[in-house]
């Protein structure tokens, strides 16, 4: 039973080192909206009204993923939320989007980002993707993936 286990362990790591290609590695880094395709542009503009965390995957790209921070909307007298630090993190099979945010009622500061575009480049297929906001566990607005035309 313990040679079983020894096998089928060295068997999945193998099988993991196979799929990466030696030049892929994890990162990000942030983009500017006009330097976004035409349809992920169009996917985020149908999201702009929400506030959240927004994915977009091309499935024909499984290497790249965007994300779309989006704290624009704020209802006069509120806090507006605008985001202050990102980061990835790879725990296993599982991909953490970490980001940190802030709150103020100085509505006239154009130096505060509340809407932050992020391309993702992929060292592996992630089965699963959490979102952290200041360290607590939260959830996407939207998720989506489509095929190119």
């Amino acid at each position: 039973m313990k040679n079983l286990l020894v096998l089928l362990s060295m068997s999945i790591i193998l099988l993991a080192g196979c799929n990466l290609s030696s030049d892929e590695s994890l990162s990000f880094k942030e983009v500017d909206k006009e330097d976004l395709s035409k349809d992920i542009q169009s996917f985020f503009d149908g999201v702009k009204d929400q506030n959240g965390v927004h994915l977009h995957s091309n499935r024909d790209d499984k290497n790249t993923m965007y994300f779309y921070f989006n704290e624009r909307n704020v209802n006069q007298g509120e806090e507006a939320v605008y985001f202050t630090d990102f980061d990835l993190e790879a725990d296993g099979d599982t991909l953490k989007i970490l980001y940190e945010s802030d709150q103020t009622l100085d509505y006239s500061d154009n130096s505060i980002k509340n809407e932050v575009y992020l391309k993702v480049n992929l060292d592996q297929n992630y089965e699963t993707i959490s979102v952290f906001n200041n360290g607590e566990e939260t959830h996407f607005g939207t998720v989506t993936a489509w095929l190119s035309n």
